[in-house]
């Protein structure tokens, strides 16, 4: 089967027989067991393994639309990594215990602090305690495997629910769907869809719509396309494509510079009752930026804004960049200046981009300007910033004016890194000042590890 052979169908109501009823459970017996065998050394432990008894249920009750439960309403923020695994190791020594609504709640605050090891730690120790898991607890345990790109575990995760007779549903589903096509698994994401559409079960414009930016990432837009055309042709119209489903095709055609695919797409989208967002028009955007076809994209930004359609910062960010790139940085100042009168916060890319296009044009002092104001406006440059005046500075040959702002960075609490080492080194070789390059690269090896 091939990826463009994943087609959308839908059926009305379905009844599973004795043998249906273990199709899914063989599914991902197969996938654990081949995923058994070849996982990574080090990895000594597969956490959840498949029971044969998992198939007791009907597979039809392993499915189910229901959103999973957030548990977060009254959700605790932690210090730290630390303080909340500390106030999970007291929670486990309580007697009585709280619920494991609580901590769920604590395991969700590690989540978010993107702790997932922490986060699957303190899940382990909950199911040792003797807590029972449920959809939502099972939810976090595939999504922090998935986010650990370790989709193999997050298959096994599915099991341990057949074996629980936990439900599946629409989140775990793209969970799961997504971690694959993160670790670039597109064809197998699409494989498993086609499998369990097979069996009777038809996944959420969600899931269809991550396989679809799977597939433009990979390269493969047009399978994307076709893949979007198929949901289109569904007769019922349970699964359509939203917004982002069709977003995600239009930023697919303009970075491979086919703005005028996009544009087709756009149209479509319109037709069908779906108006682009702002980030349908960035993609858009970018796709002329890219092609150096400013005056047009400047054409579509001004028509954003009369459609009170406000452009963000990542609308600015292109239209500067663009500017920059071409060398008409009073067009760029400009934005840069109208994004303050309608308090569109520029970021460190906004004031970086500026700088390092003054320096491309030559204009030291307006680049010294944009720095001075960055910092005035509370915007911390980086290290991507100073490196753009380092090299500047050392292509004119001011290297006494590099040295000095080197100094400046040194004592700040951002430190050089490793590029901005390099472009002093570089720079004071050609000047012939070789003492001071090799006492650069000395202080390289000792800070930059």
């Amino acid at each position: 089967m091939t990826v463009s052979s994943v087609r959308v169908s839908h059926c009305q109501g379905f009844q599973f027989n004795a043998v249906q009823q273990l199709g899914m459970a063989r599914i991902i017996h197969r996938i654990c067991y081949r995923y058994h065998w070849r996982r990574q050394a080090g990895i000594t432990e597969f956490p959840y393994a498949y029971s044969p008894a998992s198939a007791a249920a009907p597979l039809s009750t392993y499915f189910s639309s229901n959103p999973t439960s957030p548990r977060t309403s009254n959700s605790v923020t932690f210090a730290s990594i630390d303080d909340a695994l500390d106030s999970f190791n007291r929670m486990l020594r309580m007697n009585p215990r709280p619920s494991i609504v609580k901590f769920s709640q604590l395991v969700n605050s590690l989540m978010r602090m993107n702790a997932f090891e922490a986060a699957l730690y303190a899940s382990k120790q909950m199911e040792v305690a003797g807590f029972r898991h449920d959809l939502h607890t099972l939810s976090m345990l595939l999504r922090c495997f998935c986010k650990l790109g370790r989709v193999d575990f997050g298959y096994s995760v599915l099991s341990k629910a057949l074996k629980l007779g936990v439900q599946f549903n629409d989140v775990m589903l793209s969970t799961l769907i997504d971690g694959l096509c993160k670790v670039g698994k597109v064809i197998e994401a699409a494989r498993l869809v086609h499998k369990i559409r097979i069996l009777g079960y038809h996944p959420n414009v969600i899931t269809y719509t991550i396989i679809i930016d799977g597939l433009c990432k990979l390269g493969q837009t047009s399978a994307g396309l076709e893949l979007l055309k198929n949901m289109n042709e569904l007769e019922e119209r349970k699964i359509k494509p939203n917004t982002v489903s069709y977003s995600t095709l239009v930023d697919a055609f303009c970075k491979e510079g086919n703005v005028l695919g996009a544009k087709v797409i756009l149209k479509v989208m319109i037709q069908r009752g779906f108006l682009p967002n702002v980030i349908t028009y960035s993609s858009l955007l970018d796709g002329y930026c890219l092609r150096n076809e400013l005056d047009k994209a400047r054409k579509l930004f001004d028509f954003v804004v009369n459609k009170r359609c406000e452009p963000n910062v990542y609308c600015y960010n292109i239209m500067i960049h663009g500017y920059c790139n071409n060398g008409r940085m009073d067009e760029a100042e400009e934005l840069l200046n109208d994004m303050l009168e309608k308090d569109v916060a520029p970021n460190t890319v906004t004031y970086t981009t500026m700088l390092n296009g003054f320096c491309q044009a030559g204009r030291l002092k307006d680049a010294q300007k944009i720095l001075k104001k960055m910092s005035g406006l509370g915007c911390s440059p980086d290290n991507v910033t100073y490196n753009s005046l380092l090299d500047y500075l050392c292509r004119q040959g001011q290297l006494d004016g590099a040295l000095a702002l080197f100094q400046v960075i040194e004592n700040s609490r951002l430190k050089s890194d490793i590029t901005g080492y390099s472009i002093l080194m570089d720079g004071l070789w050609k000047a012939g000042r070789e003492k001071e390059a090799r006492e650069m690269f000395s202080m390289q090896t000792r800070f930059c590890r």
